[in-house]
């Protein structure tokens, strides 16, 4: 049986819009165009108050360097680094905290983490 594939919402952008989400993205600090239209939209819903429970860390991009977190609590976004000398949470300037905690709970992190071990990087066993 053939999969469905989910509905797809297509955007473009030309001219001083464009130029507006380049900034908001740069601002945030992301990659990719699709990561800044998930944190909108998701910001915009609970500007609006909109019922749905959601869970209050949401991975917003991760890389070989670390991962952006989307603390809804604190209404900011973290970011986790790793680097050769362990993994840190810029915001609680801690090897410890509930970022840290969240960060150690995504796949993608958890192979970059095992990969970076094997190189003899100082990061926790997962």
């Amino acid at each position: 049986m053939k999969k469905e594939k989910p509905p797809q919402v297509r955007v473009v952008f030309d001219g001083i819009m464009r130029e507006r989400f380049e900034k908001v993205k740069k601002y945030y600090g992301l990659q990719k165009n699709a990561d800044l239209i998930r944190l909108l939209v998701t910001e915009k819903h609970e500007k609006l108050g909109l019922p749905l429970e959601l869970p209050r860390f949401e991975q917003v991009n991760s890389d070989e360097n670390g991962v952006k977190i989307h603390d809804r609590e604190l209404r900011k976004i973290v970011d986790v680094y790793i680097k050769p000398e362990g993994i840190k949470c810029l915001y609680d300037e801690s090897d410890d905290c509930e970022h840290v905690k969240f960060a150690l709970s995504i796949p993608r992190v958890i192979g970059i983490i095992r990969k970076h071990r094997k190189e003899g990087w100082k990061l926790p066993d997962v």
